[in-house]
């Protein structure tokens, strides 16, 4: 028996112009263009309105005094500390208070959780109802009421509410008394 052999003809690929890969890659390398161009326009035009308006650009101004206060800090600051230093306590107080709300989460979390599955009818039912309440209400929603519902009904400082202990409560927070130890605190300790 023969055999024929088939004979296939290759497509015609035409002009390089219809071929989708080679196409592909001049229009990235088009818009890669464009958008270089683009952002060494602006660089330029930012440099050429700094330079004009006589404002210095860049991170010297993290080395200059700040001149503020930061009430809460983990570390020493005042207001003749720098800027850099500032922004460092912000840091670390903000990592601070995400720690806390991480470990208060997972707890409120842990002990919800566990009362939706316990056998007493009432703690079943009333986490139940927290989970379901605060599940189908958004973050922003909760900050705004306690906002409003809460700290904005407080008296503002110079009114603040006596507590017992020499507390205080304002729309700023809740205050009170601490130990301030200094030389000689520790004959506090041997009396």
């Amino acid at each position: 028996m023969a055999s024929q052999e088939i004979l296939r003809e290759e497509p015609s690929r035409g002009s390089f112009i219809n071929d989708p890969k080679i196409r592909g890659i001049f229009f990235q390398a088009v818009v890669v263009i464009v958008l270089v161009a683009l952002v060494w326009w602006i660089a330029q035009n930012v440099i050429a309105n700094l330079t004009r308006l006589r404002i210095a650009s860049g991170f010297g101004f993290l080395n200059s005094r700040a001149g503020f206060d930061i009430s809460e800090s983990a570390i020493a600051y005042s207001s003749d500390s720098t800027y850099g230093r500032a922004i460092l306590v912000g840091f670390l107080n903000t990592v601070i208070v995400a720690v806390a709300g991480i470990i208060t989460a997972t707890l409120i979390g842990f002990i919800i959780g566990i009362g939706r599955l316990s056998h007493n009818w009432l703690i079943r039912k009333i986490c139940t109802v927290y989970v379901e309440v605060f599940r189908n209400i958004p973050p922003l929603l909760v900050i705004f009421f306690w906002y409003s519902g809460v700290l904005a009904v407080l008296p503002p400082p110079r009114e603040s509410i006596n507590l017992p202990f020499s507390s205080f409560l304002n729309q700023r927070g809740f205050y009170f008394p601490r130990a301030v130890w200094g030389d000689g605190s520790w004959l506090i300790l041997v009396a």
